[in-house]
């Protein structure tokens, strides 16, 4: 297949070219008189920022009140729950020292006595036994070694 031929070189224009390559670069140089001005923000953005700020710090603001009310209620219900064992404590401890005085008085001993048909020993004696061959390890467990060692000891 053949190619088409362009119709226009690339060098068609030569003096327009020419033109615009041909011409000095010019640069600006700033002079100390000159103030730069940077471009202000509009008001509208300004203030959708403001509002943007305003309502995240109410936001959190929002925030650490929950937290702070969450952390009442829970204290609360914590100290309610305390004071109710502290009330059963102190009533069981009541009911406690009153038994404990019934069982202890001497008439409350003399009674169940009586009922019982109890009566004082008539002489008090002691019993000596030999030494114990049961032995404890340093756990407090049975030891059977030691015991049959005592065993032994106790027979010679």
């Amino acid at each position: 297949m053949a190619q088409a031929a362009r119709a226009y070189g690339f060098n068609a224009y030569p003096n327009v070219e020419e033109k615009r390559f041909g011409t000095a670069d010019v640069r600006a140089v700033r002079t100390g008189s000159a103030t730069a001005r940077t471009p202000q923000p509009s008001p509208i953005i300004l203030l959708g920022k403001m509002a943007a700020i305003v309502l995240v710090v109410v936001a959190v603001l929002c925030f650490a009140r929950i937290a702070l009310t969450n952390a009442a209620v829970t204290t609360m219900i914590e100290s309610d729950a305390l004071s109710a064992q502290i009330s059963t404590a102190r009533s069981s401890g009541v009911s406690l020292e009153m038994e404990q005085s019934l069982l202890s008085s001497t008439s409350a001993i003399n009674a169940a006595v009586k009922r019982l048909n109890m009566a004082a020993p008539y002489g008090v004696g002691t019993i000596a036994l030999d030494e114990d061959v049961v032995a404890l390890d340093g756990n407090g467990d049975l030891s059977l070694s030691d015991t049959i060692k005592n065993t032994v000891k106790v027979q010679v």
